[in-house]
């Protein structure tokens, strides 16, 4: 089977790639296995759609879920290329979530022995407005976060740069007001935060759908409503524990579509890459990428 390994060399752990015998599990079970660097993540979007164009029966995302993120949009691209193509990956960043969301093997030649077995699952993926996501977006003051950490940041001090942006974020953190459809039910809420999620966790281990599962076509919707700033400081630690569901401040619950309009431009991230928006219009898609965990 050709497989192409995709890596990203900003990835957490980008230099572990480079050791030959790394690869040879999947060599020893019949892979013909391709590896690609690139320097950016769009450059990942255009190296995976030419990748099942090229006839790739695998594709492989060798980093972070952002990595994992522009492999499947770029897959994606290609009619069809969702259903035909397996996909993988080798969690070499910093997050690593959706890694963990899947109990994936930190270890890079664990997480390759596990890629040679060959055991594929039925995942499902959502979309954000016109960009697919398979681990979770976050807004609020989630994505203010998530756009205080650079690439260069979580280089130099892998997951505590998390840390570094969420301090930065949370000194000119406002809520804002929204308007949330799930399904049918509609609310107007003070928004400081939210995620909607196929994984359990996001930012680098924060647990705000605990109950979340990829293959069960629903998305886990945690939204944190009303309360005072100070309070919502309080309230963090519970919403990485993922201990945070029967707080009064939290509305825990699924939904195959979800809407937001939002009183003002928000940052908003999916598997961490940002961007502003003052709509958003979630769905799932059930099963629609066949995974190798």
């Amino acid at each position: 089977m050709r497989t192409v390994i995709l890596g990203n060399r900003s990835a957490g752990n980008a230099d572990a790639l480079a050791d030959a015998d790394l690869w040879r599990p999947l060599l020893g079970a019949g892979h013909d296995v391709h590896l690609n660097y690139v320097e950016r993540t769009e450059d990942l979007e255009h190296a995976a759609a030419r990748a099942v164009r090229r006839g790739a029966g695998a594709i492989v995302a060798a980093g972070g879920d952002g990595t994992l993120n522009a492999v499947v949009n770029g897959v994606a691209r290609v009619r069809g290329g969702l259903a035909r193509v397996r996909l993988g990956l080798l969690p070499v960043g910093t997050g690593n979530d959706f890694a963990r969301t899947l109990d994936l093997p930190l270890d890079p030649s664990e997480a390759v022995a596990r890629l040679a077995a060959g055991r594929t699952r039925r995942l499902d993926a959502a979309r954000l407005n016109d960009r697919l996501f398979i681990n979770a977006s976050g807004g609020g003051f989630t994505a203010a976060t998530s756009t205080r950490v650079s690439s260069r940041l979580k280089a130099w001090v892998g997951r505590v740069a998390y840390l570094v942006g969420g301090a930065q974020a949370l000194m000119a953190h406002q809520p804002v007001l929204t308007e949330v459809t799930l399904d049918d039910e509609r609310l107007l809420l003070p928004l400081h935060l939210f995620a909607v999620c196929n994984g359990r966790s996001l930012g680098g281990g924060h647990t705000l759908a605990p109950d979340a599962a990829p293959d069960d076509g629903w998305l886990d919707v945690c939204l944190v409503h009303g309360t005072s700033t100070l309070d919502l400081v309080t309230l963090l630690p519970k919403l990485s524990a993922g201990e945070h569901l029967d707080e009064g401040h939290v509305r825990y619950g699924r939904a195959r579509r979800v809407s937001m309009r939002f009183a003002r431009l928000t940052p908003v991230n999916a598997d961490g890459e940002a961007l502003f928006t003052s709509r958003c219009l979630y769905q799932v898609l059930p099963g629609a990428v066949s995974f190798i965990c």
